[in-house]
């Protein structure tokens, strides 16, 4: 858009910019033999943007959640397989406490038995009145006893430090149960975690589907395009050769009335602001050559066209007549002798309405000797209509005209043997045969 157009001036900064990076684009589609054209605004090629980031940022995600998960997977696998080892360890120690707990207990069991036992020996062989005296004499007895019982004593806290360290293996097994039971609780969140991995991995392949589906769509969309202009360029073709066999059964050389059709057409100037078209990039050489190649034939349909409404090939006539006399040589209907005759004599009803062949500006209009009442129109590029032997006359000298307006009637004027049109096609001053312009404008306007 310039910098110049008032609809560019009433727009705010913000929408400017965003004009100016995301541009209006056109897509041609064709569809049953119609063509469509799609206009791609900023706001839908913002949203295309925006979707298609928000696809690959999800892809992104997606890919280094899975690379996250299979190292968290890893890490508590192995936490969980050292903690089931230090299970396994505690267990070992557990029965070895067991076993030493066995063994000081039946020692101790051993022990008070013998000293038991030596008690009651002793108080079963020495009476009541000599066991004083027996204390007082046996010192070597009483010290081995002493000596026994401190033994009994230190084996005893022996055990007590076994049964402590027991007691403290014990809680740090109960430890390691609970941790193994959260262990149980963190196994069954990987699992989820697991599940949810599989899940992203469906999803990133069945979004890997879609992409793969949308680019074959892409690549399908821009092979029909290809195909539909390389099409539209044989249309083109096809009228253009269609017109220039028409226009060239009347003589006229084509390419010169196209040069001074554009020449009379610049006469008229031109302007306006300039709109700078942006064309999106186009990488594929077939396309662009098929695109230009269209271009040049739809530039050059254009121009046969605009020739063919400027050119007289309608009828002057719209209604029933019968050709009374050719153009060329003929036997004159006055005097019979041989003449030239230069259009095209039409034999119709009196009063029937004249037509003007094609747009153009009245030259003359009123009475010419033999011819009588008459019209001339002034079709640029050399080219004249004349119309002769008029009942009355409605155009004006001056005037500008349009093919079917009505610029008089069917008589019988001047040197004229009944009622009757006389009409002639003039190119640069010359006569030429207006069945011929009448033939090629059948052809054109009605279709062979």
């Amino acid at each position: 858009m310039s910098d110049f157009d008032p609809q560019e001036l009433s727009l705010s900064h913000f929408h400017r910019r965003l004009r100016r990076y995301f541009p209006e684009r056109y897509l041609m589609i064709r569809s049953d033999g119609a063509m469509r054209q799609m206009t791609l605004t900023s706001l839908h090629q913002i949203a295309a943007l925006v979707v298609a980031v928000v696809f690959f940022g999800w892809v992104t995600y997606a890919t280094a959640a899975l690379i996250w998960m299979d190292d968290i997977v890893s890490a508590k696998n192995e936490r969980i397989e050292d903690a089931r080892e230090a299970y396994k360890s505690l267990l070992a120690e557990v029965s070895v406490y067991k076993q030493k707990v066995a063994e000081v207990t039946n020692a101790l069991q051993s022990n008070h038995s013998q000293f038991a036992k030596l008690v009651g020996e002793e108080g079963d062989s020495v009476a009541p009145e000599e066991r004083s005296l027996a204390e007082g004499l046996s010192g070597g007895e009483d010290a081995d006893f002493l000596q026994e019982q401190r033994r009994y004593d230190r084996e005893q806290q022996i055990l007590m430090t076994q049964l402590t360290t027991l007691q403290q293996g014990m809680e740090d097994l109960s430890q390691a149960r609970v941790l193994l039971t959260d262990f149980d609780g963190i196994e069954l969140e990987m699992r989820k975690v697991v599940l949810q991995r599989d899940l992203a991995l469906s999803q990133n392949q069945e979004l890997s589907t879609r992409v793969k589906g949308l680019e074959d769509q892409l690549q399908n969309m821009e092979e029909a395009q290809v195909m539909l202009v390389e099409r539209f360029g044989e249309m083109a073709q096809d009228k253009i050769a269609a017109l220039e066999i028409d226009l060239s059964e009347t003589g006229l050389d084509v390419d010169n009335l196209i040069k001074r059709k554009k020449a009379e057409n610049a006469s008229f100037g031109q302007g306006g602001p300039f709109l700078p078209l942006e064309l999106p990039d186009i990488n594929d050489s077939t396309f662009e050559t098929s695109l230009g190649d269209l271009n040049d034939r739809l530039d050059r349909w254009g121009a046969l066209h605009n020739l063919v409404m400027d050119l007289p090939l309608a009828g002057p006539l719209n209604v029933s007549y019968r050709v009374t006399s050719r153009f060329g040589v003929r036997k004159d209907p006055v005097n019979g002798r041989l003449s030239r005759h230069e259009g095209l004599d039409m034999g119709a009803p009196m009063l029937s309405p004249i037509l003007a062949t094609a747009p153009g500006k009245v030259v003359y209009a009123g009475w010419r000797e033999r011819y009588g009442r008459v019209v001339e129109v002034d079709h640029g590029m050399g080219l004249t209509t004349r119309y002769a032997h008029m009942r009355s006359i409605k155009a004006q000298l001056g005037q500008e005209v349009g093919r079917g307006d009505e610029i008089g009637s069917v008589g019988s004027s001047g040197r004229s043997t009944g009622s009757h049109l006389h009409y002639e096609v003039r190119v640069n001053g010359k006569p030429r045969n207006p069945a011929v312009f009448m033939k090629a404008g059948k052809n054109v306007f009605e279709g062979k």
